[in-house]
């Protein structure tokens, strides 16, 4: 359903997800009208970016992460947009989102519309207001992480606390089991992706990042996560794709740092919305 020029909303039962074309920009991810990401702010949504990020250092590129989207395609389950040219680093970025159970599928598109070979990978970042976060591994967070986090029950917990922050605080983590999971605000929000190798991790990034931000005034964090970092010829694009779910936390599950009750429910929740993500 197309909301306006700028707005489109996706429903699936008692779930919405609002899309601007405005940076092809995830506005809203609900749950009986209930936002799991932070709408208003310096930082808001859910958006994409080219990794690593040291290919455009800061801020991101504006034709990918501001400017309007063209609308591709649209049903009453599915929205297509896609991004102008970047001038400096030559691709297009081609959104679809698909209501599936539970949630929705995001399928994410690199194209290469310049003339030279460009190497680089897909990652998501999705601005949350706080909560835990969680995930599990095989191996711990990698060196450079700048931000403490638990490992209980098997799995490794941030949960955020902006007073005492400083600087850049972050987590990188790989090797890990292909899901992260934050509960914020009494939602669980659920991302599942494809695992990848370390050796196809994109230079300085990780599989899995969690950043933490350092100010009081406008509190969040971002829950992130990459694809394999590929060399594209010209003419070439790559797919990716990540599904993400939302459920409502019962009032018998703990929500803490360890919680055996929480982690049963994440369980439960993947049993009910198993899918393949390709």
């Amino acid at each position: 359903m197309n909301q306006g020029h700028n707005q489109f909303v996706l429903q699936s039962s008692n779930r919405q997800m609002s899309i601007s074309r405005l940076g092809g920009r995830i506005t809203a991810f609900s749950l009986n009208g209930k936002n799991a990401l932070v709408s208003s702010g310096i930082q808001t949504g859910s958006t994409f970016w080219p990794s690593p990020q040291s290919l455009w250092n800061w801020p991101p590129p504006q034709s990918l992460d501001e400017e309007p989207y063209e609308l591709l395609g649209q049903t009453d389950q599915t929205i297509r947009l896609q991004s102008k040219i970047d001038p400096h680093l030559g691709v297009r970025i081609e959104k679809e989102v698909s209501a599936v159970a539970n949630g929705v599928k995001l399928k994410y598109g690199i194209a290469n519309e310049s003339e030279q070979i460009v190497t680089m990978a897909p990652w998501e970042i999705s601005r949350v207001g706080g909560g835990i976060t969680f995930y599990s591994a095989e191996r711990p967070p990698e060196p450079q992480s700048t931000c403490p986090i638990d490992h209980v029950a098997d799995h490794y917990w941030y949960e955020y606390e902006v007073a005492g922050l400083g600087g850049i605080p972050k987590i990188f983590a790989n090797s890990t089991d292909g899901w992260l999971a934050n509960v914020h605000n009494g939602l669980l929000f659920l991302k599942k992706f494809p695992r990848i190798e370390v050796a196809d991790i994109a230079p300085g990034e990780a599989e899995v990042e969690i950043y933490a931000h350092a100010d009081n005034l406008n509190p969040y964090i971002e829950i992130e996560q990459q694809g394999a970092f590929k060399a594209l010829l010209p003419g070439m694009k790559m797919s990716w794709s990540v599904e993400w779910l939302l459920f409502a936390v019962p009032a018998h599950v703990d929500v803490g740092v360890g919680s055996h009750s929480l982690l049963d429910f994440v369980g439960h929740a993947f049993e009910s919305s198993a899918r393949v993500i390709s």
